[in-house]
Order: structure tokens, then C-alpha cells, then sequence
């Protein structure tokens, strides 16, 4: 029987650590920065702690506001695993938040993800998603009366993305599909419970290349709307029906722009509680735009229909969103956003605008800095400001939001 105190027993023990040592010093010096080797994936780990002063916390006019300091925690992992061109990954984000004054508005946030981006050949890709989220609308961002907590909701579901074509073949098929289930926890008897439902969502893309970079997009897809109660008349479909432009990296720009048209349609039970259906004008765009190599514009606007969350039959969005980019030196960069939105409320008559139904437009504006104090370490300081206005004087509100974050990661 050996024992440590054999000299046989010594060198094979200190053969096997100087192994191990050389084992681990190989895996950290292959591991990406900022991550961890944990078998065949490697862990990248954050975490972030701010503090923000909220001078609207619940979105209400001026005469009922109150302001409140909220301090945050936001931890995530995120494990990744390559198997030659596939990636795969599994993350969390959390996010923790604490009330000075109105602890009835703390709240925790969990988010669980997984990704799989699969390549089979030089013409079949496939992409699959799977998300739970424990989470709340906070107070004043649901069309209820007014609650006395957040509004919390568990929500699970799959995405697909399937693309037929080569990367430079004349036409290219994306077929995708997606599922979700929505489910709220708190506050049902004050109207959360009406807002449970399912979304079904499925259609696909055709791209024909017109350009070198350049596709001509036509894009047919679904979403079905079905809610859980059966005294809740909001069960519908809405169809999209777009054409446009997809590029990448044509000169300083890439993205995307399509038009059409969108229907909504409710069913049976939906028309017979007097619902109206809708048919119009619908687009969606993102453009990305670099000036210089270290300087990104983003420009994002949609039109499209909302499902209603407590008031009307539904909500025409019309969005407008710009985000500036710089990075000033090696250390120092900077995010200037904007953004411009209008909603229409179907159905949703106010009486001080003459029977009209309610319109909002609500603009908003921001300025982030961040000092990279080292690699994995980074100062921030944020400030943003909206406003709302509406001919429903009750929903109009302002907010100034000013905060300052420390992140961390390996």
C-alpha cells in the first residue's frame, strides 16, 4: 500500500499537481477575458450597482407626483459553448430594486435565457430561443386603476428562426415562429388577471438580391392573440404585410426598412361586444450609421397596433427612437438618445376632450457617460428626461430621472 510518505507516492502526487496546474494555467490563458472555464463552456459574470432619483415614480400629473431614490443590484452570467461555427448559450439577469420612501414599490426581476444558433451547411441555419421571466410593470406603465404595488407577471416562451440560402445566393428564404404565455401574479382583482394571455406568431421573408449588399424584403406573418378569461373579448389576429430594403455594410450604413399593411381583426365574441377591426398603414426600420470607426448613430421607428392594456380596444404606436455613440478616447464614451412616440387609443372616449378618444404623444431625451476605470471596471453617469402629453389632462405627467452606476466584471 502506498502512502504519502512513500517516495513513489510523493512524485505521482506532485506529478498530478504540477498537471493540474498546467491544465488550469492552459484553460484560464484560452479563456476569452473576462470569462471563467467551466468544462466545455466558459462563464462571463457582471455585476452592476446604481442609484437613480426618480422625480415621477408613478407616471401622474404634477399635482400627485412623488420622487424617491431607488438603488439597484443587476447581476448576470451568461454561459457560452462553441461546437466549431455553433453557439450556444445559457443567461440570467437580475435586476433588484429598493425603495428610500416607497417600499411597496420594491420589486425583483428575473430573466432566464437560452440561445442555439446552429449551422447545418453553407445554406441551412437555424436559431432557437427559450426565455422565463419573473418580472413587474412598475406602477403607472398598465392602463388599470391605480394599484398599490407593482404589477407582477410570469411570462415563458420559444422563438425559431430557420434561413434557407447561401450568403451570397440570388434569393433567401427566413421562415420563423415564435410562442408565449403571459400570466400576471398580484393585483388581479384590480384588472391584471384580464391582461393573461397566449401570443402564437409564425410567418416568413423572401429576400431577393437586387444589389451586391442589397435584398429587396417581402415578409408575410401572424400574431394570435388568445386571453385567458373568458369574459375578456380581446381575442385577435393581427397580419402584417411589408416590403422593403435589407443592406449590410453598404458603405458607412447597414439596415433594414419595410412598409405595408397590418390588420387586426378580432373574433366573433370580440365583434359582438361592439370591437372595431383595424386596416393600415404599417412600417418597421433600424439603420445603423458609422461616420467614423469609433462614432455609431442608431435610428429605430415602427408603426403598428398595440394590444390594449386596460383601456380602448387597441393602440396605435407610432415610434421614432435616434441613439448617438461616441467614443471620445480609449477610456472615455458617451450616449446621447432621443425618442418621439404618439398613440391612439381605440375606443377610449374622454370626456374633457369632447368625447374624442384618448391621444398621447410622449417625447423623451438622455445623455449616458461612461470612464472605463479599468478593462472590468466602468463608471457611469446617466440623466433622462420625458414627458407626456395628452387630451386626457389625467395622463399627462414629466419625469426627470438622474443616475449614477458602477459595473464590474472578471
Amino acid at each position: 500500500m502506498l502512502t504519502t510518505k512513500s517516495p513513489v507516492a510523493r512524485r505521482a502526487v506532485s506529478k498530478l499537481g504540477l498537471l493540474l496546474c498546467a491544465l488550469a494555467a492552459n484553460a484560464m490563458a484560452e479563456s476569452p477575458p473576462g470569462s471563467v472555464p467551466i468544462g466545455p463552456m466558459f462563464a462571463y459574470p457582471e455585476l452592476e450597482v446604481a442609484v437613480r432619483r426618480d422625480s415621477n415614480i408613478a407616471l401622474v400629473p404634477d399635482a400627485l407626483r412623488k420622487a424617491d431614490t431607488i438603488w439597484y443590484l443587476r447581476p448576470v452570467v451568461r454561459l457560452e459553448a462553441k461546437q466549431g461555427v455553433n453557439v450556444y448559450d445559457v443567461t440570467y439577469r437580475g435586476e433588484y430594486g429598493r425603495y428610500d420612501s416607497q417600499k411597496t414599490d420594491d420589486f425583483e426581476n428575473h430573466d432566464f435565457g437560452a440561445n442555439a444558433n446552429v449551422t447545418f451547411d453553407a445554406r441551412n441555419k437555424l436559431k432557437l430561443g427559450l426565455r422565463y421571466q419573473d418580472k413587474v410593470d412598475p406602477r403607472g406603465t398598465l392602463n388599470l386603476a391605480a394599484t398599490p404595488t407593482p404589477n407582477e407577471y410570469r411570462q415563458s416562451g420559444a422563438t425559431g428562426l430557420y434561413t434557407y440560402g447561401a450568403e451570397d445566393a440570388q434569393g433567401k428564404l427566413e421562415l420563423e415562429g415564435g410562442y408565449y404565455d403571459k400570466r400576471y401574479v398580484n393585483n388581479r382583482s384590480l384588472g391584471t388577471s384580464a391582461l393573461d394571455h397566449n401570443n402564437t406568431s409564425y410567418g416568413g421573408t423572401f429576400l431577393w438580391r437586387v444589389m451586391p449588399k442589397t435584398y429587396a424584403t417581402f415578409n408575410l406573418r401572424r400574431s394570435v392573440y388568445d386571453y385567458a378569461e373568458s369574459t375578456v373579448t380581446l381575442d385577435s389576429k393581427n397580419t402584417f404585410a411589408l416590403v422593403g430594403l435589407r443592406w449590410e455594410a453598404t458603405a458607412a450604413t447597414s439596415g433594414k426598412f419595410s412598409v405595408g399593411n397590418l390588420t387586426k381583426k378580432f373574433d366573433s365574441a370580440g365583434q359582438a361586444a361592439g370591437r372595431r377591426d383595424f386596416s393600415g398603414l404599417a412600417w418597421e426600420g433600424a439603420i445603423n450609421w458609422k461616420p467614423l470607426k469609433y462614432s455609431s448613430v442608431d435610428f429605430i421607428t415602427q408603426r403598428a397596433v398595440n394590444d390594449s392594456t386596460g383601456l380602448g380596444n387597441f393602440i396605435v404606436n407610432q415610434t421614432y427612437q435616434a441613439l448617438w455613440t461616441h467614443a471620445w478616447t480609449s477610456r472615455i464614451s458617451s450616449k446621447l438618445s432621443g425618442s418621439y412616440s404618439s398613440d391612439k387609443f381605440n375606443n377610449a372616449p374622454v370626456a374633457a376632450a369632447g368625447g374624442a378618444d384618448r391621444d398621447d404623444t410622449t417625447k423623451s431625451a438622455g445623455l449616458r457617460l461612461d470612464y472605463s476605470v479599468k478593462r472590468w471596471l466602468k463608471f457611469g453617469a446617466e440623466y433622462l428626461y420625458g414627458v407626456r402629453d395628452s387630451n386626457d389632462n389625467n395622463s399627462d405627467y414629466k419625469r426627470n430621472q438622474l443616475m449614477f452606476l458602477l459595473s464590474a466584471t472578471l
